[in-house]
């Protein structure tokens, strides 16, 4: 157990001083300190949010009905829109979600029982459209293990957050058009898309894995779950809008 520790400690260091410093660590800086499994990963993103400030929420990705991965989002890094946000420490993305806002605690039952999807449902305060904002600390290639992305947040810097829509059951679809402008390019317009197909679908998932974990979803907290159209590109100066039917369109510059 104490090395468990111990290699989470330090790979945090890292990820702390790659975050301060804009550098992206190699294969070469973290070897011996990858994590072993999806506990060690948690344990070392913990480890780093434990030194930089409390958790407002989390990004979640499942695919199907296999077993998902999740990522800390800092409470300070949460921004309603529109935001301006000043940052060059190294380049980031934006994409287009749709998040959740819980309004209820799910801290687990006592005889250990899973929570149902209707259940996680309605701890659901509202949905809103976001941007998730990105920012691995990890170099692109050779591509890092999926197991070292989760320990760094699953790539995630912050997000922006539209206004919470209480009626979501309707709002959140499957088939949802989504458009999202980068600057002047056109960087997304589709329908459906999301890497779940059902944007509601991983809750559950995560609502569990966390409540098993011993840290439980919150009211209060966020979750956003999966990106339409991947990740883009956003350069000091520009100014991103997402625009996501059944909600408002939202807006995040990037000052320059």
């Amino acid at each position: 157990m104490s090395q468990f520790i111990g290699s989470a400690e330090g790979l945090a260091n890292l990820l702390i001083e790659a975050r301060r410093t804009g550098g992206k660590l190699t294969s070469a800086a973290v070897a011996g300190l990858v994590p072993a499994d999806a506990e060690a990963a948690d344990a070392a993103q913990l480890a780093v949010a434990a030194r930089l400030g409390q958790i407002g929420g989390y990004k979640v990705l499942q695919v199907g009905d296999a077993p998902g991965s999740w990522g800390a989002i800092l409470a300070d890094r949460i921004y309603d829109a529109p935001a301006a946000v000043a940052y060059s420490v190294s380049p980031i993305k934006v994409e287009a979600e749709i998040a959740f806002m819980f309004e209820q605690d799910l801290p687990g039952r006592a005889d250990g029982a899973a929570y149902s999807a209707d259940e996680v449902a309605k701890a659901v305060g509202g949905a809103f459209a976001a941007f998730e904002i990105l920012e691995s600390r990890l170099v692109a290639e050779p591509r890092p293990s999926p197991l070292l992305a989760r320990a760094d947040f699953m790539g995630n810097w912050g997000l922006v957050r539209g206004p919470v829509m209480a009626d979501w059951r309707a709002r959140v679809r499957a088939d949802v058009a989504v458009r999202l402008e980068v600057g002047s390019r056109v960087a997304v317009d589709q329908r459906g898309g999301h890497p779940s197909g059902d944007p509601a679908h991983p809750l559950t998932w995560l609502a569990n894995a966390l409540a098993k974990a011993g840290r439980p979803l919150r009211a209060g907290e966020v979750v956003t779950t999966g990106a339409f159209g991947g990740g883009h590109a956003i350069a000091p100066g520009e100014t991103a809008v997402a625009t996501i039917d059944g909600f408002g369109p939202i807006r995040f510059s990037l000052s320059a």
